[in-house]
């Protein structure tokens, strides 16, 4: 049987550590969030956090996990049909196993209802904020205060000065919606889990640590309802609801608009374009490179909307890098770019050279799929 302990929290020059250590048959790990130590009266008191973020990782190794610390029921009960989903759609990953505490308690409630959302600075989490904040798109925003920027997530621990320039970037975000920044650090990435399937758990565990002030938590959704045929990733509207427990609901948000919708209902938030960081694979951690495949689609969204771009892309891209997008994995180019493609041709740009690029482009990569599975049917290799 697995263990998983809680550490008494750790106070640091200016910051407190929280952690836990996972013991299995397949090693020792160590878990731990770093947040400054005036929120630590906001954390929380029991092992919630850990249980969630650490559940892929005992998933994949299929042993039955005690924990040595309080765990919130109504967060179990949760667990078992969050196992169900992932255990039914990546059944050679992951298993359902049993989790048992020493102790089984709600947590008290907050005094008041108060939100917070987890927060990159890019599209989706920018139109979380800002839907919620100005009561956007939606009817119902919820009462959201803060956003939490984690550090070792996409930007790693090895690069604090891209780190403090992106956090510094965010704050001149927020405020101008009147949303505090809580910086939060982990080594998260250094556990064996394959972050494509775990960073829903990961963020709802980050926004978990503060159920002490929060009791609900917003989770910035990338593929939308409509894509849902296609593709479901580690953080969904199916499964993240999951990880809440009865102190602190996961709030999945923004699954119902397509990137070209959230930057068009952007438009007026001139902070948040300035600022917008959608880039992962610029070395420069607070840069878009525009080039990458996901800053040519949210360049491409950008004109989809009808909007000019803002100062945070400095470069547009070329016809010669729209057709550069065909030998990317044909789901990115169904899910990616093919709405893209619908709304310039609704809103008549069909001929638009930019537009019959993509197009072009999008039948190249797929008749290129199409041509791969005709060869591996005949017994080609790839």
């Amino acid at each position: 049987m697995a263990e998983l302990i809680i550490e008494d929290p750790r106070s640091g020059r200016d910051y407190v550590e929280v952690a836990a250590t996972y013991t299995s048959s397949a090693g020792r790990y160590r878990l731990w969030y770093r947040v400054d130590e005036k929120h630590r009266e906001a954390l929380a008191v029991n092992a919630d956090p850990f249980v969630i973020g650490l559940l892929p990782l005992a998933m994949n190794i299929g042993e039955p996990l005690h924990v040595a610390g309080p765990v919130s029921p109504s967060l179990l009960e949760n667990l078992e049909s969050f196992q169900e989903a992932w255990s039914a759609w990546k059944p050679r990953s992951y298993q359902q196993v049993k989790i048992d505490a020493e102790v089984l308690a709600e947590p008290e409630l907050p005094e008041r209802e108060e939100a917070i959302s987890g927060f990159s600075g890019g599209v989706d989490s920018a139109f979380t904020v800002y839907r919620h904040a100005k009561g956007v798109t939606t009817r119902y925003p919820k009462p959201l205060k803060a956003a939490v920027m984690v550090h070792g997530f996409d930007i790693p621990l090895d690069d604090p000065d891209g780190y403090q320039r992106a956090s510094r970037k965010a704050v001149r975000q927020l405020d101008s919606l009147g949303i505090e920044l809580i910086r939060v650090a982990t080594n998260y990435r250094e556990q064996p889990v394959h972050w494509p399937h775990a960073f829903g758990a990961a963020v709802a565990s980050v926004l978990s640590l503060f159920q002490g002030r929060f009791n609900q938590g917003l989770i910035a959704q990338g593929i939308p309802f409509a894509a849902y045929h296609h593709l479901v990733e580690g953080s969904n509207s199916l499964t993240d609801s999951l990880l809440s427990s009865g102190a602190f609901k996961v709030l999945p948000d923004g699954a119902g608009f397509q990137r070209y919708e959230k930057l068009a209902a952007l438009a007026a938030w001139r902070e948040g374009l300035d600022e917008l960081r959608v880039c992962w694979r610029n070395p420069i951690h607070d840069e878009n490179c525009c080039v990458c495949e996901k800053c040519i689609r949210t360049i491409l969204s950008f004109r989809a909307a009808g909007l000019d771009l803002p100062r945070s892309f400095p470069k547009d891209v070329s016809n010669e890098q729209i057709l550069g997008l065909v030998p990317i994995a044909n789901l990115k180019i169904s899910v990616g770019f093919g709405p893209i493609l619908k709304e310039a041709e609704r809103r008549g740009l069909q001929n638009e050279p930019w537009v019959r690029t993509l197009r072009r482009a999008i039948q190249l990569s797929h008749r290129k799929r199409l041509y791969g599975r005709v060869r591996r049917r005949l017994g080609f290799r790839a």
